[in-house]
């Protein structure tokens, strides 16, 4: 059998080397649409100024693109805002995210489902008692370097107005943060009763509702300069 000439297997070489670099970038601008698609669906559900940042993960996207289902996708959003309470930033990492290829092909999402969600909010000390105040809520809440928070306000109790302050943890409590506070001291004398009307005056829960994938707080980090919650979800649909 006669052996292929050196120029058609050059020939054959570069046909190759063309259908890949062709799969390759329709494989790029399918995820590159896909990214911007969900960046949009998410900016429309929670309602940030700036697109977020999203990566989706994968060798190849085209296969998740035609199944669709993408297999990991991280998501980052900034300046969250939900009434008078901001989160300064949330970090997701969404696990079979389902997005059908239609959808994709119009360019339009009417439900985003989420198998499995996991995410990282930070909120910064500034922007809780922003909050407080904005609810009602006399005392400020600042970090403390022994992993405890620091309350300190001025209350009324029973007809009296009080200054008092009090070390705190903060722990989840049903998609909620509760301020608890571990002791309370006061310049002025109290009996039992007005002690415990006082550390409920302290006792203080901020809603998590703003998160955007899932409400399920997993655990609470309290730093000097930030609070660090996590959370996570499953069966999660994300609306715009």
């Amino acid at each position: 059998m006669r052996r292929p000439r050196r120029s058609t297997l050059l020939l054959a070489a570069s046909v190759a080397v063309g259908v890949l670099l062709l799969l390759w970038g329709a494989d790029r601008l399918a995820r590159w649409a896909a990214e911007g698609l969900l960046a949009r669906n998410v900016q429309l559900a929670t309602g940030v100024l700036t697109p977020p940042e999203v990566e989706v993960h994968g060798a190849f996207f085209l296969p998740q693109l035609v199944a669709g289902r993408y297999e990991r996708v991280e998501i980052v959003v900034e300046d969250l805002r939900a009434g008078p309470l901001r989160i300064e930033r949330v970090e997701a990492e969404l696990t079979g995210v389902h997005v059908p290829f239609h959808d994709l092909l119009t360019q339009d999402i009417d439900t985003v489902y989420l198998e499995r969600t996991r995410e990282v909010a930070t909120l910064t000390y500034e922007d809780l008692n922003t909050y407080l105040e904005a609810t009602g809520r006399p005392v400020r809440l600042d970090g403390r370097p022994d992993g405890e928070a620091l309350l300190t306000g001025s209350v009324e109790i029973l007809g009296r107005r009080l200054s008092a302050s009090a070390r705190a943890v903060i722990e989840a409590e049903d998609g909620d943060l509760a301020v608890q506070p571990t002791q309370v001291d006061t310049a002025t004398f109290l009996d039992d009763a007005s002690r415990l009307l006082l550390r409920q005056r302290f006792t203080v829960v901020i809603p998590m509702d703003p998160l955007p994938f899932g409400q399920e707080l997993t655990d609470v980090d309290i730093g000097e300069e930030r609070i660090t919650v996590e959370a996570g979800g499953t069966g999660v649909l994300l609306r715009p």
